[in-house]
């Protein structure tokens, strides 16, 4: 009899967009399990959702669940999550916890850390996606007396044709074109795509002496949702445009400039393909410790791009694997945008390969065979 799993959050919000993540892992795991809520049933909280399901899986695989400490009614919904826990000890059934980030984007505070702490202690299994994060519970289970034995690192899967048909543009092989001969005809534009929050550094990046006097072509397309900071990324690409900068801060020289454009929207995959693949570079100006693992970075992989990251999280791991640019320094980064370099394709394609959404479902189901 196959086991009956339970993957939270839902990959879908109520009036909000699925997200990618769990629509693809609960995809793969149906092959080996028999997975709950496959439809992605919207939910008005994730507290309530899974104390819901707390009754009916024998394994439950959990992300971002620590984070309900900022979300609506977040007290409610940690006494929900907490009864959760104790409903599946006492029916004896196995935890998976998917430990993203150290911490929450928006901080921590004691619900969070209570949740944090439960999770790495009561899981049979701690999964991260990048070595930093994986280093960090092992230290954090030691901390608290439990083994850090069950923490994994696991690379975040890669998305490929066929996952969801429209994450890439198809061959026949189910790789973008771009990963089997790069285009030559690349444009000098580095691009800053997805949606932009505080802790991806848009607005530290363009308000940079040094990257307003670089000479670089950078194309924002992502929407912000905060009034306030898409006012201030829209200054700050104005006074990069004005005729005083130009005047006072590059010398007069026109070709020191560097040219911003901010697109306030989303882009549907279809049309981010074609602007990652046909970009020089794809930057994620992320904030010190603020990201661990990134599926805008993993996307971007699929889409045939050149990414530069921070040395840090999944960047540092990539960067390993030959498919990454990463940084130290803000001069460093500037030195790579304005560079040649560009990922091996044939390196690149070896890496998707070994790290499809399927190889990860086959992950969990190899886990379990023998418990």
């Amino acid at each position: 009899m196959r086991k009956k799993i339970y993957v939270s959050p839902s990959a879908n919000r109520k009036n909000g967009y699925p997200n990618r993540y769990f629509v693809f892992l609960k995809e793969n795991l149906a092959e080996y399990f028999d997975v709950l809520d496959a439809d992605n049933e919207p939910y008005l909280t994730q507290g309530w959702a899974l104390l819901k399901h707390s009754f009916k899986a024998d394994i439950f695989l959990l992300s971002f669940v620590e984070t309900i400490a900022f979300h609506k009614l977040a007290f409610a919904q940690y006494l929900m999550v907490r009864l959760s826990f104790l409903i599946m000890r006492l029916r004896h059934k196995e935890i998976v916890f998917i430990f993203h980030n150290p911490r929450p984007h928006k901080g921590e505070n004691w619900m969070s850390r209570s949740l944090t702490k439960v999770q790495l202690l009561q899981s049979c299994l701690v999964v991260s996606h990048s070595g930093e994060t994986a280093a960090f519970a092992r230290a954090l289970i030691s901390e608290y007396g439990g083994s850090p034995d069950k923490v994994r690192y696991v690379c975040h899967p890669v998305a490929v044709a066929g996952d969801d048909g429209s994450v890439v543009a198809e061959a026949d092989d189910g790789f973008a074109p771009s990963l089997k001969t790069r285009r030559s005809g690349r444009s000098d534009e580095i691009l800053i795509w997805g949606n932009i929050l505080p802790y991806k550094g848009v607005l530290e990046f363009i308000s940079s002496p040094a990257v307003r006097v670089a000479g670089l072509n950078v194309r924002i397309v992502g929407r912000c949702k905060d009034p306030g900071m898409a006012k201030d990324i829209e200054k700050a690409v104005a006074e990069c445009d004005s005729a005083e900068f130009v005047g006072s801060y590059s010398n007069g020289s026109e070709s020191l400039r560097s040219k911003i454009i901010f697109e306030n929207r989303a882009a549907d995959f279809d049309e981010l393909a074609s602007l990652v693949s046909s970009s020089k570079f794809v930057l994620f100006p992320y904030l010190p410790g603020s990201v661990s693992s990134s599926g805008v970075l993993m996307d971007t992989l699929a889409m045939g791009g050149n990414p530069v990251g921070p040395a840090v999280g999944a960047f540092a791991d990539l960067s390993r694997e030959n498919v990454c640019f990463v940084y130290g320094s803000e001069a460093e980064m500037i030195e790579i945008l304005k560079s040649d370099r560009s990922v091996n394709p044939g390196v690149l394609r070896d890496f998707i390969t070994r790290n499809t959404w399927h190889s990860y479902a086959k992950f969990f189901a190899d886990f379990f065979a023998g418990r």
